[in-house]
C-alpha cells in the first residue's frame, strides 16, 4: 500500500501502560512496520513488535523526572506545546491514537493527518464536572479556569485532524457534539482467532468478572456492591488509583488480581458466568473478547456496549446505573437466564482484527488517492 521512499509516522498519546488503546495502536505498529513512533512521552525508550525493536520519539515531556510525570494531572498543562512542538515536516501520512491531546499535532497543509479516536478528551468533557466534585474545594477555581483553558485547546486541536476515525458509533456521536467533526467508524481490532469458547461447560457457581482500568468513571463499586449483597463471587482483573479503596469496601465474595497473562485472561473470559460492565465504555474491548469466548455480559445500557451485546440474546444491558439496577440483572442471571456460547461468539466475529485491518487501509487509500 505504502511504497518506495513514502514516510509514515504514528503517534499516540502517551506509552506508560497497556490498555485497549495502546492495544489498537499496536496493532498500527504491526500494519505499518516501517512507520517511526511517536508518544508526548513512554515508559520505556522502544517498543518490540513482532520481534521488531521500533525506538519512542517523544516531546519535552520525557525530559521530566519520572516522579512528576507518574501523576498525569501534573503534566495536563503541558499537553498542548508538547503536541505542537513534535516534528512531524518531513512525513507524507501522519496516523495518530489518540484519546487526549496528541491529535492537536501540526503537520505541513498538503501532508494528511488521520487520527483513530479513542473517545474525544473524557476528563475534559463528559467526566469534567465529575473531577472537580472531587477535587479539594479550595482549589476548584483553579481546577475550573485550567478546565476551561484545556478545553479551548482542545476543540482547537481537533480541528487541524483532516480525518478522523472512531471507534465506535457512540464516540462518533460524540466527536460531533464535542468537536463538531464528522468520521467514519472502524471498530478496535479483536483477536477472534484466540478468545474463542472454551470445551469445558461453565459451572452454576463460576464467579462473575470485572476486566477494567480501577478508576471512578468505571464504577467497579457497584458491581462488588451487588456480587456482596447476592453471596455472588466476584473476580476483578485490573489495577488504578481506585484499587485501595475498593479493596477496602470489599468482602469476602471478592477477590482482587493486578495483572494477568493474554492466556490467562482468556481461561477468566471462559470460566466466568458474566462479565460486568458497570461504567461507561467508548468500545469496550474487554466486553468484545468476553462475548469472543462465550461469555455473555451485563451491562449499564450507555456507551458502545449496544454497538456489541444483543440484548437478552448475548447478555443483559440494565437501563438505571444503579447498584440495584445491576443486582437485578445479575439475580436474572444466576436464577435461569440462558445465554448461548455460540451466539455470544458470533457476536463478536465482525470485530476481528481482519476488519480492522480492512477499516484503517481502505481510510489510508482513500486520504492519499483524494
Amino acid at each position: 500500500m505504502l511504497q518506495g521512499d513514502f514516510k509514515l509516522a504514528l503517534v499516540h498519546d502517551e506509552l506508560v501502560r497497556r490498555g485497549g488503546a495502546e492495544v489498537v495502536f499496536e496493532e498500527l505498529l504491526r500494519m505499518f512496520p516501517q512507520a517511526d513512533v511517536y508518544a508526548l512521552y513512554a515508559g520505556q525508550t522502544a517498543l518490540k513488535i513482532a520481534g521488531q525493536r521500533r525506538e519512542i520519539h517523544t516531546s519535552f515531556l520525557q525530559k521530566l523526572p519520572r516522579w512528576f510525570r507518574r501523576h498525569p494531572g501534573r503534566v495536563l498543562p503541558l499537553l498542548p506545546q508538547a503536541a505542537e512542538q513534535l516534528d512531524f515536516s518531513t512525513y507524507d501520512l501522519v496516523i495518530s491514537s489518540a484519546s487526549g491531546f496528541v491529535k492537536g499535532i501540526v503537520t505541513r497543509a498538503h501532508v494528511p493527518h488521520l487520527c483513530y479516536c479513542h473517545t474525544p478528551t473524557r476528563y475534559l468533557w463528559n467526566e469534567s464536572q465529575a473531577a472537580l466534585a472531587r477535587s479539594p474545594y479550595g482549589t476548584q477555581w483553579l481546577l475550573r479556569g485550567m478546565t476551561h483553558y484545556l478545553r479551548l485547546a482542545d476543540f482547537s486541536a481537533a480541528q487541524r485532524v483532516d480525518h478522523f476515525l472512531a471507534n465506535s458509533r457512540y464516540t462518533q456521536q460524540r466527536l460531533m457534539t464535542f468537536y463538531r467533526r464528522e468520521s467514519m467508524v472502524v471498530y478496535p481490532p479483536i483477536a477472534t482467532t484466540f478468545y474463542t469458547p472454551g470445551r469445558a461447560t461453565r459451572a452454576t457457581n463460576s464467579p462473575f468478572l470485572v476486566v477494567s482500568r480501577l478508576t471512578p468513571s468505571k464504577h467497579v463499586e457497584q458491581a462488588i456492591e451487588a456480587c456482596e449483597k447476592l453471596r455472588q463471587p466476584l473476580i476483578i482483573i485490573g489495577q488504578g488509583r481506585e484499587a485501595r479503596r475498593l479493596q477496602k469496601m470489599a468482602g469476602k465474595e471478592t477477590r482482587f488480581i493486578t495483572s494477568v497473562s493474554r492466556k490467562a485472561l482468556r481461561d477468566y473470559y471462559r470460566r466466568a458466568r458474566a462479565l460486568l460492565q458497570p461504567g461507561i465504555e467508548d468500545f469496550g474491548m474487554a466486553t468484545a473478547e468476553a462475548q469472543a469466548c462465550g461469555t455473555p455480559v451485563i451491562a449499564y445500557n450507555v456507551g458502545g456496549v449496544r454497538e456489541i451485546v444483543a440484548h437478552r440474546v448475548t447478555g443483559y444491558l440494565y437501563t438505571h446505573q444503579r447498584v440495584e439496577a445491576l443486582a437485578e440483572a445479575l439475580r436474572r442471571c444466576v436464577t435461569g437466564e440462558i445465554f448461548r456460547a455460540e451466539d455470544c461468539q458470533r457476536q463478536s466475529l465482525r470485530f476481528s482484527t481482519r476488519n480492522f485491518q480492512a477499516g484503517i487501509r481502505g481510510a489510508v487509500e482513500k486520504i492519499l488517492s483524494s
